[in-house]
């Protein structure tokens, strides 16, 4: 089985009347990486959740490379799913060094994975600095190594890119998208910014109230047929245009 996440008919409601999420569908595979894209309240966080075993799913299921983690009569706890998550506010612990925090989930104290971690992220000079020294960027390096390494067989990062700068943004686009190749791990990542999901994703699922409205390539992303998605790329390209004119 290639695939490591597979999602089927999947609804969730939190007062039984009204959907978060509604008859989603769809598969990972491994090495993948899948952004879900849309506007605050469609139900990109109640995926996540889902995903990570956070909350249970009014219908529908999720299987996890071949064996079922969540149903509405059957959950498999968080820590039990191999997923690591990465939080918009990264969630380092202010009293520990870069490297008490990239090794803080690991049961016996490895040196070496700490040190191969930090040359991955590039911040080898950085192990004994404390998340109060360091930029946005770097903070958000470090939230990924320490989920890294605890082995996940995906990963889940919410808006990692919505509390940095144009630049930042960039280059941490263009990191993630290397790591994650580098060490073969699926990741889903949501945003609100159709360019953040354009530049590092293989495959884009688009959410509107609770509905997966559209799914598929970057390539069919940008030549789809339906208008709303058409008026997204327009819009994109002309903010494009205005910051290279900047």
């Amino acid at each position: 089985m290639d695939n490591v996440l597979e999602i089927e008919g999947l609804f969730k409601s939190y007062d039984g009347k009204k959907y978060a999420l509604k008859d989603c569908t769809f598969s990972l595979k491994k090495g993948e990486i899948c952004s879900v894209v849309g506007e605050s309240g469609s139900g990109k966080t109640t995926l996540l959740r889902l995903i990570a075993g956070l909350d249970r799913p009014t219908n529908g299921c999720i299987k996890l490379n071949d064996k079922l983690v969540s149903s509405d009569s059957h959950i498999t706890p968080p820590q039990k799913r191999q997923i690591g998550m990465v939080f918009q506010d990264y969630a380092l612990f202010p009293h520990m060094t870069v490297e008490e925090n990239i090794g803080f989930g690991l049961k016996n104290s490895n040196n070496e994975k700490i040190s191969d971690l930090l040359n991955l992220i590039k911040m080898n000079s950085f192990g004994k600095a404390y998340p109060s020294e360091l930029s946005g960027g770097q903070e958000q390096r470090v939230a990924l190594a320490r989920t890294l390494a605890l082995n996940p067989n995906l990963l889940l990062l919410d808006e990692p890119f919505s509390n940095l700068d144009i630049g930042l943004k960039s280059e941490l686009r263009l990191e993630i998208k290397r790591i994650v190749k580098e060490l073969k791990t699926s990741l889903i990542f949501i945003t609100h910014d159709l360019y953040d999901a354009l530049e590092i994703a293989d495959k884009l699922i688009f959410l509107k109230e609770g509905i997966v409205f559209q799914s598929g390539t970057v390539n069919e992303f940008m030549t789809a047929e339906n208008s709303e998605i058409k008026k997204m790329i327009s819009n994109l390209k002309k903010d494009a245009k205005h910051l290279l004119n900047k």
